[in-house]
C-alpha cells in the first residue's frame, strides 16, 4: 500500500475543506480498484451539500489522483403551515423529524419483536402512520407538492427510492449542480468557493424562472388583448351590417 500517496491524497482533501475523510480514502485504495468515489454530505446554513470525490489510478506512477468532483446544492423549501385534505402539515413534518429514516429504510438488519409486546413495533407503527399521511396529502395536487418537498428534505441519499415516487420536477426545481475538476499542480476549487459558487447559480436560476413567467404573463395579456380587440372589431362590423340592411329604400318611397 502506497501510504505516501494516500497522505498526499488525505492533505489534499483537507485543504479543499473535506475533514475526516482519510480512513473512507483508505478503505476504498485498499481494493485497489482501477477507480472509485467518496461521498461527503455537508450543512451550510440549512443548505444541503452533497459531494461526489471521483478518484483514479494513474497507472504510470502507480497512485491514486483526483480527478474531479461533483457538487450538489439542495436548497431548504419553506414549508408552510397549512391543512391539506386533513393533513396538518407541520405536524406531519413534525412526525416525520422524530423518525431515524436511514434505519426505517434498513430492510436487511434482522430483529426480534413481539406482537404483544407494542414497544417492540411502536417505531414501525409511526413510519405506518407518517406514509399515511403523505398518501393523503398527494391526493391533491397542493398536496403533492408538499409531500414531495418532504419526501426530498428528509429522504435524500436514502436506498429504494423506488419507494418514494417521481420526486424529479421538485428536485429539478431545488438543485443547481457543477463539476469542477482538477489538474496537476493545481489546487483546485475549495468546498467553500464551490458553494459560493453554487449559490451565484442558484440566484441566477432564480432569476430566469422569474423573467420566463414575466414574459409569459405579458404574453398572455398580449394574446387576451388581442383577442378583445378582434371581437370588438368584429361587432362592429356586424353592427355596421345591421345599420345598412335597416336603411330604407328611398327610390321604392319615392
Amino acid at each position: 500500500m502506497n501510504i505516501e500517496n494516500i497522505s498526499a491524497l488525505m492533505g489534499q482533501l483537507q485543504s479543499l475543506g473535506f475533514e475526516n475523510a482519510g480512513y473512507s480514502l483508505l478503505k476504498r485504495i485498499s481494493f485497489k480498484p482501477e477507480n472509485f468515489i467518496l461521498s461527503q454530505k455537508i450543512e451550510k446554513a440549512k443548505d444541503k451539500l452533497t459531494f461526489q470525490l471521483f478518484f483514479e489510478k494513474d497507472v504510470k506512477q502507480s497512485i491514486y489522483v483526483l480527478s474531479y468532483y461533483d457538487a450538489i446544492l439542495q436548497k431548504e423549501t419553506p414549508l408552510t403551515d397549512a391543512a391539506i385534505n386533513g393533513i396538518n402539515t407541520s405536524n406531519l413534518e413534525k412526525s416525520i423529524i422524530e423518525i431515524d429514516w436511514k434505519n426505517a429504510f434498513d430492510f436487511v438488519t434482522k430483529k426480534q419483536f413481539n406482537l404483544e409486546d407494542k414497544a417492540s413495533w411502536e417505531k414501525e407503527q409511526k413510519v405506518e402512520s407518517v406514509i399515511e399521511g403523505l398518501s393523503e396529502l398527494e391526493k391533491s395536487e397542493d398536496g403533492k407538492v408538499v409531500a414531495i418537498g418532504l419526501k426530498l428534505k428528509y429522504w435524500a441519499g436514502i436506498s429504494y427510492q423506488e419507494l418514494f415516487g417521481n420526486i424529479s420536477p421538485l428536485k429539478i426545481k431545488s438543485e443547481v449542480s457543477q463539476r469542477f475538476y482538477f489538474s496537476e499542480g493545481q489546487t483546485g476549487i475549495t468546498l467553500d468557493e464551490a458553494y459560493r459558487f453554487l449559490q451565484n447559480r442558484w440566484l441566477e436560476k432564480q432569476m430566469q424562472a422569474k423573467r420566463k413567467q414575466t414574459d409569459s404573463t405579458e404574453i398572455n395579456e398580449s394574446e387576451k388583448d388581442s383577442h378583445a380587440s378582434s371581437g370588438s372589431g368584429l361587432l362592429k362590423k356586424k353592427r355596421l351590417g345591421r345599420s345598412i340592411s335597416a336603411k330604407p329604400n328611398n327610390s321604392v318611397l319615392s
